[in-house]
């Protein structure tokens, strides 16, 4: 098991990783994540303020995705927010801060209890996902998971936590279990998924055209120009005019970007006219690396260049 830090010290071997997630399947330790419960009857109201995105239709056991915005109607970062039974509800992120914030929230109406030290988050990743978990126990929930679903079951006699998602466009799980067993479940996974670096989990939510927050919003756009409208709510004025346009492309060149990000005491403030790069990595394709840029409106469409 790694933690964040590790990884940028050690990315591995990301393009055969790559490979490997993309042909066969992966696995991922995804434990940096922070992650909160709320419950109680104003547990609904508290995480509709705290989010940008209305919750109070969510099913049980259902997982949806959500933003924060700063007072500006910027994006700050994302969120998963995990609808459990009765009044309780999940908040899932990248973003300690986000955490810290909500935790600040307490409130006689209900409980706020921070899971982030007290569980790991794993993921396995790739077609041969679904297959390979299976070999570890009797799993046929799982094949009836819809997407953004998620269900409690036991793998090896260990409870786990299991949604149907991820960050590679590829069919994907993500395994939540309590830290204290969290090193013999990733054991015991380990036998049947080879490990990945962070290093290639950026490559790979690159090429399938997801972002990062502490890459993407670091920019300061709006919703509409990153291009999430839909993640926002109603409010989300979408007659708005857009300052920035989201856009990706290749380019030849001789380096290899690995966890590539503007120093965060230096982020980029581009003005009309410029072309940023905001996340870069290194593709399949020999000195070719592929990136998210962030552009002014009324400029010429971006392909390849």
């Amino acid at each position: 098991m790694w933690s964040l830090d590790k990884w940028r010290e050690h990315p591995g071997n990301p393009i055969t990783e790559v490979a490997q997630c993309r042909q066969q399947a992966a696995l991922f330790d995804f434990s940096f994540m922070s992650r909160a419960r709320v419950s109680g009857v104003g547990a609904r109201q508290l995480v509709n303020d705290f989010v940008s995105r209305d919750v109070s239709g969510m099913p049980e056991n259902r997982v949806t995705d959500c933003l924060r915005l700063n007072h500006q109607g910027c994006v700050t970062s994302d969120l998963t927010v995990w609808k459990r039974e009765g009044h309780g509800y999940e908040v899932m992120g990248g973003n300690d801060d986000d955490i810290a914030a909500l935790m600040s929230q307490q409130s006689p109406n209900c409980s706020i209890e921070d899971l982030s030290d007290s569980h790991s988050v794993f993921a396995v990743q790739g077609p041969e996902s679904l297959l390979r978990l299976a070999r570890l126990g009797n799993l046929e929930r799982l094949f009836r998971l819809e997407y953004f679903e998620f269900c409690d079951l036991d793998i090896a006699d260990f409870p786990v936590r299991v949604a149907r998602s991820g960050y590679t466009g590829e069919h994907d799980f993500e395994l939540l279990v309590r830290r204290a067993v969290a090193r013999a479940l990733w054991c015991l996974l380990t036998q049947e998924f080879p490990v990945a670096s962070y290093a290639a989990m950026d490559i790979l939510r690159i090429e399938a055209g997801f972002i990062l927050y502490c890459n993407e919003y670091s920019i300061g756009a709006t919703p509409i120009e990153m291009e999430l409208a839909q993640f926002a709510g109603e409010e989300t004025d979408q007659n708005l005019s857009s300052e920035f346009k989201l856009a990706c492309f290749t380019a030849r060149h001789h380096e290899c970007p690995v966890l590539w990000q503007h120093s965060k005491s230096n982020p980029p403030h581009p003005t009309r006219g410029e072309i940023v790069v905001i996340s870069a990595c290194f593709s399949r394709c020999p000195k070719r690396f592929s990136a998210w840029v962030i552009s002014t409106q009324k400029m010429s469409p971006l392909g390849r260049l």
